[in-house]
């Protein structure tokens, strides 16, 4: 299945199984249907503790204070999330084969549903957060590539992602150049950035506060 007929495979899932309505099969056989602002109630709130268990996440990776085990931990971390998204947007293009056009939304739909929206938002985090880690494996990784844009996809459209998330989803697209940057882009994370840069040295700092000092600057003021 080429790349094309698999993002038109997805767009159209989500579009069709999960902004109307989520249907689950009882143990009875009878088909039972919940109404989509229901589902996405409920599924919000779920979510969201799941989006602070990864912000805690992110922070105890920000807090290592050492770049080989920050490095050692993200390489963990991005190698099972891309894994876990794989394999659940393997498990729903099989479901969609099998079942065609009248697909069925069971509880392990929804659970690779609910996965894909997930690590979507976790590789969210780690990309703003750690930019500069992140492009280094990703940028050269086809694979990678793929899953995450389709997996962008699915997020943005199921509608089932709190506002917070689909911004920093958005940002994500743009900081890997997924989508093209707008003008005012910025990754709000940027500031991460001055740590890892060197010290300005002793002699940069003096040359600095020779080009402060000028004529008529008097206690900091100015004379007239």
């Amino acid at each position: 299945m080429n790349a094309s007929s698999n993002k038109f495979l997805f767009h159209l899932f989500v579009f069709t199984s999960l902004i109307y309505a989520v249907h689950s099969e009882s143990k009875d056989g009878s088909d039972d249907q919940l109404q989509a602002p229901e589902f996405k109630n409920m599924y919000t709130k779920m979510f969201l503790e799941k989006r602070k268990a990864q912000h805690e996440a992110v922070k105890r990776i920000a807090d290592l204070g050492n770049k080989k085990k920050e490095n050692e931990m993200l390489k963990l971390v991005l190698n099972k999330l891309f894994e876990t998204l794989k394999i659940s947007l393997e498990n729903l293009a099989k479901k969609n084969k099998d079942d065609g056009k009248k697909l069925r939304i069971d509880k392990e739909t929804i659970e690779d549903v609910s996965s894909v929206i997930e690590n979507t938002a976790f590789a969210s985090d780690l990309a703003l957060r750690f930019p500069k880690y992140f492009h280094k494996a990703y940028d050269k990784n086809k694979s990678w590539q793929f899953t995450l844009e389709t997996s962008i996809s699915i997020t943005l459209q199921s509608k089932l992602a709190d506002e917070t998330t689909e911004k920093a989803v958005y940002l994500m697209s743009q900081e890997l150049n997924i989508i093209d940057k707008e003008p005012n882009y910025f990754n709000p994370y940027s500031s991460k950035k001055i740590a890892e840069e060197p010290l300005p040295t002793k002699e940069i700092l003096k040359k600095k506060e020779k080009k402060k000092r000028g004529p008529g600057l008097s206690g900091g003021k100015l004379d007239l």
